[in-house]
């Protein structure tokens, strides 16, 4: 590759990176031509700060039992919001199933509930992709991107400003806990669930028993919510949830594996090469890969998504990292990465769902969603599948708002009505 193509396509992926992989903020990323700017000093990385220390002996405490808590200033927040703002340590389980704890970032809006019924409580689930605990929401939306220039600092888009000015109170967990655990999906539905069950029983937030309970993701949050979605039923059947809106869900690992490669966002492929063995180390994903695929995954296994994106390979095909000819597509490690996918793991949201997906979208295939509607449909869910025509997976992040705003907001105004015993 040219000395020209490289720079143009870090600084092409850059913009992606900032608009798709991780939509609160991008962490550490640097690219040629770009200037980048510290965190604030005053905000301490999670692996130094004691307030994300997991407390010992947590087995016989409830799962989202509030273990410790702080309230932040509005001004604490890299993009202010019209909200009272805690952070909460609570109890909950990593992926396979060991007591662990994590936190959540509570917003509760300064103004009162102006609706029926009760104040709704969105979980909003962030595509945190990361394997530091410097990719979680809860350190992000303090510390801001490193990243200078007028879209470095962002309430996460357009989805949780959109659920606080609807005045919704909206936790936003750090469902990947403390060892970072992108796509276990039994990490991120204790994290999402026992988020739930935190945010309920803190009382300073008043949160009302009765209120409504959405759960809501895109993309990397999108995979997340679905686990939650899926899991609930089992992990937590006292949570009475309202609605669920999946956006760009990865519903099929493998999909997405051999959608990235050979694109410019190949890159990818080290990055959840490396999220896989570290989640589910039974699993020997090293065995499926080259040594200079497994060297690549050891040089990114410590990082955030769009660092390891930016990082490359570029355009590098699937058959690249293959220990041997179709080692990534076919047989053991096929058939493991669809066993971890929501397509496959079982179990049926207790909610209506909303699914939107862009038809366009280069890194996680449409068809995965139309799968996995198929599949709630067919276990009894109520799904609503949303194809959003000519939409790529950065454009569909934004387009896709709107619908999953206005389904939430029917399925809360909904269930305030049985709540009050009013007449639909």
């Amino acid at each position: 590759m040219s000395v020209d193509r490289w720079i143009s396509t870090r600084t092409a992926i850059l913009a992606v990176v900032m608009a798709v992989t991780s939509p609160i903020l991008t962490a550490a990323v640097t690219v040629p031509g770009t200037s980048a700017a510290a965190p604030s000093p005053a905000v301490v990385r999670p692996d130094s700060d004691p307030f994300y220390a997991v407390p010992p002996h947590l087995d016989s405490t409830p799962d989202g039992t509030v273990l410790r808590s702080r309230r932040l200033p509005t001004s604490a927040l890299a993009t202010p919001a019209p909200a009272q703002v805690w952070q909460l340590l609570y109890k909950t389980r990593d992926n396979a199933g060991r007591p662990t704890a994590t936190v959540a970032t509570l917003l509760v809006p300064t103004a009162k509930w102006a609706g029926e019924g009760s104040r709704p409580l969105l979980s909003y689930q962030t595509p945190e992709d990361g394997l530091a605990t410097f990719c979680a929401p809860s350190y992000l939306l303090r510390a801001g991107s490193v990243l200078s220039g007028p879209s470095s600092v962002q309430f996460d888009r357009d989805q949780v400003k959109a659920a606080i000015h609807r005045g919704w109170a909206v936790v936003v967990p750090d469902y990947e806990g403390p060892r970072s655990e992108f796509l276990g999906a039994a990490a991120a539905a204790h994290g999402v669930l026992d988020g739930i069950r935190a945010a309920r029983s803190f009382t300073p937030a008043r949160v009302s028993r009765k209120a409504p309970v959405g759960l809501w993701g895109y993309s990397g949050g999108g995979f997340a919510t679905a686990a939650a979605a899926q899991l609930q039923a089992d992990y937590a059947p006292e949570l009475a949830i309202s609605g669920i809106a999946e956006g760009g869900v990865i519903a099929d690992i493998n999909a997405s594996v051999q959608a990235v490669g050979g694109q410019a966002f190949s890159g990818w492929l080290p990055f959840g090469f490396a999220a896989l063995r570290h989640v589910y180390p039974h699993a020997n994903v090293n065995q499926y890969l080259n040594s200079a695929a497994q060297a690549q995954a050891d040089a990114v296994q410590h990082g955030c998504a769009g660092e390891a994106i930016t990082r490359g390979p570029f355009f590098a095909p699937l058959t690249q990292f293959e220990a041997w000819s179709n080692s990534l597509t076919s047989g053991s490690f096929h058939d493991f990465a669809h066993s971890v996918s929501p397509i496959s793991f079982g179990g049926t949201p207790t909610a209506p769902v909303y699914l939107y997906h862009g038809t366009a979208d280069e890194l996680i295939p449409v068809e995965g969603a139309r799968k996995l509607a198929a599949r709630y449909r067919a276990s009894g869910a109520d799904v609503t599948l949303v194809q959003d025509e000519a939409q790529d997976h950065g454009d569909e992040q934004a387009h896709g708002v709107a619908g999953a705003v206005a389904f939430l907001d029917r399925q809360f105004s909904e269930q305030n009505h049985r709540s009050s015993g009013l007449p639909q």
